[in-house]
């Protein structure tokens, strides 16, 4: 029965909020942030940090077509790139900005673009790391495919904000939306290549550290959320 009352409390939840999201966007017009001229994933996310650096002989596996095709509607830009540490450990980063995330362009979850393109999603787990006093909820999943196994650690960002559930996108769209706004959002996403996933969340976390740890507080804040 207790069980039974949770989920009802949350779908109530839920429901309150789409009410007001939608009496909000009868009442008001958000519009998308303007660019910022100055962000480019590119340029602001380095090609070395502490025992890492960029390894350019590694070409990530582009995805199918419409995959990709979804991806373009999705976010303004990307990057994927492989880093290597001098342990010869490889670590695969993508991170993807999408200037409106309204509900139009709803985060593309990962386990859903890994399946599109037929791995098998064996293990699938929420989780946290921590960083600088942020909490920051993550998904991690296992895809199989043949014989690749890639353990991949991943959040999305809306805003200020790092959101993993429905409701906590809701919110983050309703506040936004009481000043007039849509928010922007993120995906940053890590990956190996190993059968071990235990070890391999372990080797994401201590990369994630060190790519936060190394990037200007604007911009870290807004790969990582508000603290």
């Amino acid at each position: 029965m207790n069980h039974l009352r949770a989920i009802s409390i949350k779908h109530l939840a839920i429901g309150l909020v789409l009410v007001l999201a939608a009496g909000l966007a009868a009442a008001l017009k958000p519009v998308a942030r303007p660019p910022d001229p100055g962000f480019n994933l590119e340029r602001l996310v380095p090609q070395s940090f502490g025992d890492w650096k960029l390894d350019a002989s590694i070409v990530p596996i582009p995805p199918s077509p419409d995959v990709q095709a979804n991806l373009d509607k999705l976010y303004d830009q990307m990057i994927n790139r492989t880093y290597v540490n001098s342990r010869g450990q490889r670590i695969m980063l993508s991170i993807a900005y999408g200037g409106d995330q309204s509900d139009s362009l709803k985060a593309h979850r990962q386990e859903v673009c890994y399946s599109a393109q037929g791995f098998a999603i064996v293990e699938l787990l929420q989780g946290r790391f921590d960083f600088s006093g942020r909490h920051i909820p993550v998904a991690r999943l296992l895809a199989v495919k043949g014989g690749r196994s890639e353990p991949v650690t991943y959040w999305f960002t809306m805003g200020d904000h790092v959101v993993m559930s429905r409701l906590g996108r809701l919110l983050v769209q309703l506040k936004y939306g009481l000043q007039g706004e849509i928010p922007d959002g993120m995906l940053v996403r890590v990956s190996n290549l190993s059968a071990d996933s235990r070890a391999s969340y372990a080797a994401h976390a201590g990369f994630l550290d060190a790519l936060l740890g190394a990037l200007d507080p604007r911009t870290m804040a807004r790969l990582a959320g508000a603290a």
